[in-house]
């Protein structure tokens, strides 16, 4: 039987705190405005995800599938960058530039809702995996195209599409590449160096830390 998750009081505790003074700072925020309530419903939502994916630990934006240390944190930094930007620049749409708003409430919204809730869905399939593949990998990234585009519908913007499109996509690909690149060379060493035949989850850790080790003793060579 497998050993229950120990709960984390003081960590509940503060994502509870943060979820409801979020309940309360966007509702005032957005109240006084047409059109809001599905928008509201959206941000609680996402604001909710976000409770959740830090109390259980988890990267914001990348897999964690690879060991912490073999990530650059430089492309946490640009997608996290574009991530609350697109975030700030959506609820400003509603406050503040409500000329670039898609006149279609509360329909664009709503299906805003439902590619965020699918978007979750896939994510949480991608980290629920035993032992990591190509297609786990793969599917978290798709989550996070859509987890992006459901911001442009979720606060009905214009302008958020185009920056989707042209900045968070390209990140999200870079991050993909670099993962799975650094994913199959483990692989190889495994497979080919190491001649084992199953990487599975009560050696994914120790094989990491071979192939970690051999790696910075060649660098230390050159």
């Amino acid at each position: 039987m497998a050993n229950k998750k120990k709960l984390n009081w003081k960590r509940l505790l503060w994502v509870v705190f943060i979820f409801l003074y979020s309940g309360l700072f966007f509702y005032n925020f957005f109240r006084p405005f047409n059109n809001w309530l599905i928008t509201y419903i959206y941000t609680m939502i996402l604001v909710l995800w976000l409770c959740v994916e830090y109390y259980e630990k988890h990267l914001f934006f990348q897999s964690g599938f690879l060991p912490l240390n073999q990530y650059k944190w430089y492309l946490r930094a640009l997608f996290a960058l574009f991530y609350y930007s697109s975030f700030v620049i959506g609820c400003a749409t509603l406050v503040w530039w409500q000329s670039s708003r898609i006149h279609f409430y509360p329909f664009i919204q709503i299906l805003g809702i439902l590619v965020l809730l699918y978007s979750i869905f896939i994510r949480r399939q991608a980290l629920r995996v035993a032992v990591p593949d190509h297609v786990s990998i793969t599917k978290f990234y798709v989550s996070l195209f859509f987890l992006t585009i459901s911001l442009a519908l979720g606060y009905s913007s214009w302008f958020l599409f185009p920056y989707v499109l042209f900045i968070g996509y390209p990140l999200i690909f870079w991050q993909r590449f670099y993962e799975l690149k650094h994913f199959i060379k483990f692989e190889k060493y495994i497979y080919e160096d190491k001649k084992i035949k199953k990487i599975d989850v009560k050696n994914y850790s120790d094989l990491w830390e071979v192939y970690i080790d051999k790696h910075s003793r060649k660098r230390g060579e050159k």
